[in-house]
Order: structure tokens, then C-alpha cells, then sequence
């Protein structure tokens, strides 16, 4: 009796070392991407707004580039921004982080408006949002890992091993590996943005804005290149605004999405509504064909 519960014991052990292993190999063959820690300032369940637009005005001149344009952020959503060229896509941009002040209104971030900051303190704001340009502003002059490694030596680490380390993790994020020490020319333009996107997440953003992320591209590298950019949003708890005339693009990476028109935001609404809508104007921007407003007859 003794030796048969002896061999039963023995034999659920076995049992749960196979299981073990076996889970194990499931769990790393899974594995697609880098993880990170969990960050329990994202992990709340409540909508908190991380930057706001309030009665925005923005003129160049005599153009009226934004009238009245009010907008509100939350942490974890993506907002794409669509729009005619003109329309003001990318001076909002620069607007949310501070680059340009509003000629009338309120830029909120946290519900702390940037009116009231001076220089200093919006450049410690501009140290939690990072832009990706429209050409990716990649230095030339340095290659894929030292080009990304720029932002975190600008912040003061010396650490080698600890820049090493992220620089490694980063290249491994936008699928990159074993492509650090190419130079410039020897990328193409859909890598450049690769890695303008690495170095733009390198210091933990959180919040980053994206000025046209796939313009240059054909069409299979800009629907890349949209996947990439969710599957970094959601790996980096990242709060994304997406300005792009790509509609594949606003497809694949956002959740919300306003279309600006005359200076003020004549759509809002999820991929849903948009696509369904049957306002006139909004039809001909799907469609991508030329909008002819009537003029109203005289009262």
C-alpha cells in the first residue's frame, strides 16, 4: 500500500513538472513584444483628462487658423485629427505642447493651463509629451542606436549600461533588432520613422503627438508602420494624438476622431459615427473627393 502511494506521488510530480515546462514554452512562444512593468498611475479605472483646449483662438495674420475649438484628452485614448491641408491639424499640435501660445483660450495639461507656465516650467511639460515630426528629424550625423540614446543622455544619464539596456529594449519595441549601428543612409524612409518613434518613447513619455507619421510611405510600410504605432501605445500606456490625411492609418490607431474645418472641429465622434455619417462634407472627405459647398440663398 505504502509502495503504490509512493508511485502515485511520484507520478503526480511528474505530471506537474510537464505541465510546468509545457506552460512555460506556451508562454514564451506567445510572446511577440517586449513587456514592461505595470504602472499603477495607468492602471485606474477613472477617465482623467490629461490636456484640454478651452475657447481656443489662433490666428497667423489676417487667417483664422482655429475659432473657438474646444477639446478634451483623456489618458489612454487615441485621438486621430484629420483634415484639408490648412485646416490646422499641426498647429494644434504645437499648441498641446506648448510650442505656440493661443491667441485667445486655454491649453490645459493635467488641468494646469500652459498660459500661466513660463519657459522652464513648459520645458518640464514638454519633458512627459514627445512629437514625432512630420520627416522624422533624424540626426544624420549619428547612427540608429546613438540617435536614439540622444534624448536619454540629454536627460543626464551616464549610466551606459542602463542606456544600452533601453536602447536595447527600444530597437526590440519598433522591430529593429540588430540595426543599431546602421548609419542614416543607409535607412529607408519607413526605418527612419522607426526610429524617430524609438526616440520619442525613449524617455517614458506620457503623452506623444504624431505629425503625419506616415506620409512618404506606400501603402504596406504606412499600414506597418499604423500597427506599430498601436502596438506601442498599448504596450507604453501611451495617450497618442495622430494628425494624418492617411485614413488606413486612423483606422488602425485610433479611437476617437475629429475633423477640423473653417477653424473649428466640424466632426467628433468614434470610427463609427464617422464612417457612417451622412454630413455632405464629411462623405467627401471619406470618399476623398472635392466638396462644393452651395451658397444660401439670399433671405
Amino acid at each position: 500500500m505504502l509502495f503504490k502511494l509512493l508511485i502515485a506521488v511520484i507520478f503526480l510530480v511528474y505530471i506537474a513538472i510537464l505541465a510546468t515546462m509545457m506552460a512555460r514554452r506556451i508562454w514564451h512562444h506567445g510572446r511577440s513584444e517586449p513587456t514592461r512593468p505595470a504602472h499603477p498611475e495607468f492602471d485606474r479605472k477613472e477617465e482623467e483628462v490629461l490636456l484640454e483646449l478651452r475657447h481656443v483662438y489662433k490666428s497667423f495674420g489676417d487667417v483664422v487658423v482655429l475659432s473657438d475649438v474646444n477639446l478634451r484628452i483623456r489618458r489612454g485614448e487615441s485621438l486621430g485629427v484629420l483634415g484639408k491641408s490648412g485646416s490646422g491639424k499641426s498647429v494644434l499640435l504645437k499648441l498641446l505642447v506648448g510650442l505656440l501660445k493661443p491667441d485667445q483660450g486655454e491649453v490645459l495639461f493635467k488641468g494646469k493651463s500652459l498660459n500661466e507656465l513660463d519657459e522652464s516650467e513648459l520645458l518640464e511639460i514638454r519633458k512627459r509629451v514627445s512629437y514625432v515630426f512630420q520627416g522624422g528629424a533624424f540626426f544624420d550625423f549619428l547612427d540608429v542606436k546613438e540617435n536614439i540614446a540622444y534624448p536619454l543622455r540629454e536627460r543626464g544619464i551616464t549610466d551606459e549600461t542602463k542606456i544600452e539596456q533601453r536602447v536595447s529594449y527600444l530597437l526590440e519595441a519598433v522591430e529593429m533588432e540588430g540595426l543599431g549601428d546602421l548609419e542614416y543612409d543607409k535607412l529607408s524612409l519607413g526605418l527612419k520613422k522607426q526610429v524617430a518613434i524609438a526616440r520619442a518613447i525613449a524617455n517614458d513619455p506620457e503623452i506623444i503627438l504624431y505629425d503625419e507619421p506616415t506620409t512618404g510611405v506606400d501603402p504596406i510600410i504606412g499600414k506597418s508602420l499604423s500597427r506599430l504605432i498601436r502596438k506601442l501605445n498599448d504596450q507604453e500606456h501611451l495617450t497618442a494624438v495622430v494628425v494624418t490625411h492617411d485614413l488606413k492609418c486612423l483606422e488602425i490607431v485610433s479611437d476617437r476622431i475629429i475633423l477640423l474645418k473653417d477653424g473649428i472641429i466640424y466632426f467628433e465622434g468614434d470610427q463609427e459615427a464617422f464612417h457612417s455619417s451622412r454630413d455632405p462634407f464629411v462623405k467627401a472627405f471619406i470618399a476623398g473627393t472635392r466638396f462644393e459647398e452651395v451658397p444660401r440663398p439670399a433671405a
